[in-house]
């Protein structure tokens, strides 16, 4: 007796739904304000050289010109300067399997996670914690100080290591190197580079807050640990921040404030602790708000269905 047996068609690849990326869960409207706050510099910059051209020539062409180099200065030139420096001492800056295994590992396997080239890397004998990429065009370059490893847990650093990654995913390695050589130019040298400074005015009003919470949400997406993000978070102002710094507030401070979390023990250095980092913390509007999005972001049920989408994605599928 024949036996008809249906075989289900195969769905094509247009009508398998998209796989979920990483960039689906940045900060809203981040993209587009970062475009903003470059085409109204744009606009500004070429508005006054017409209008100050037309009245004196001269004086407008310098203006132009003036834009133009400062431009190239901090998008191109400061960036790679400063990667040339690095190479200049060799083995002494760089930094290795050997000397950082860890730290090489964890450049390796995050750039393969989040599909970006691995940096260049390299590690200063300076006291002050960062951690930071720079670049004005891919492969960019990570820097980790010697005061980060000192300051920050392994796992901090990892966390902090793998949101450089994270920024470099975003595209926002060019604006943030920008911005930092701006904050590490005198501000006599700044009033000069005044064309870029007002781009500088134009990011940090419009694109700088949610590009750091778009970095923040996506890297607790990928370490999954709201704890460990808000202590290396903390601990990286700590270093910087005046106000923290009047206080004492140590290492041992930003742990037991995370671990309390808004829960205040009945123990006098339990409400010490609290009192002062929450001080500490209030006083800094740009680090509270940051921290307070974090925390939106960590409890929300849009966090919770990111990690199972991408738990999907990611999952080995079985052939249709």
């Amino acid at each position: 007796m024949p036996v008809t047996v249906k075989i289900a068609e195969k769905k094509s690849k247009e009508d398998m739904p998209a796989p979920a990326d990483l960039a689906d869960f940045e900060s809203p409207g981040e993209r587009s304000d970062g475009t903003k706050a470059f085409l109204i510099w744009m606009l500004l910059m070429v508005v006054l050289c017409a209008i100050v051209s037309s009245i004196m020539w001269e004086v407008g062409t310098g203006i132009f010109a003036w834009w133009v180099l400062s431009s190239l200065v901090y998008f191109m030139i400061a960036p790679r300067t400063l990667q040339r420096r690095l190479r200049m001492h060799g083995n002494e800056a760089k930094l290795t399997s050997k000397t950082q295994p860890r730290l090489k590992n964890t450049l390796s396997k995050g750039s393969s996670l989040l599909s970006v080239d691995e940096p260049e890397s390299f590690m200063l004998a300076e006291e002050a914690s960062q951690i930071r990429i720079l670049g004005s065009s891919k492969p960019y370059y990570v820097i980790v100080t010697q005061g980060a490893l000192q300051y920050l847990q392994p796992a901090e650093i990892d966390c902090l290591v793998i949101r450089s990654l994270v920024q470099s995913r975003l595209g926002h390695v060019r604006r943030m190197s920008v911005l930092r050589f701006l904050n590490d130019t005198p501000a006599a040298v700044r009033l000069l580079a005044w064309p870029v400074n007002f781009y500088g005015v134009l990011l940090r009003h419009w694109w700088q807050d949610q590009a750091e919470q778009s970095a923040d949400r996506l890297t607790l997406l990928l370490v999954k640990n709201h704890e460990l993000m808000k202590s290396a978070i903390i601990k990286q102002h700590a270093v910087s921040d005046p106000q923290m710094q009047e206080q004492n507030i140590t290492t041992e401070d930003v742990d037991n404030y995370v671990r309390q979390g808004n829960i205040i023990g009945m123990q006098g250095n339990e409400i010490s602790t609290q009192y002062k980092l929450g001080q500490a913390i209030h006083g800094n509007s740009y680090l509270e708000d940051r921290l307070n999005a974090l925390d939106a972001w960590a409890r929300s049920p849009e966090y919770k269905e990111a990690l199972e989408k991408l738990a999907a994605a990611r999952a080995p599928r079985t052939p249709l």
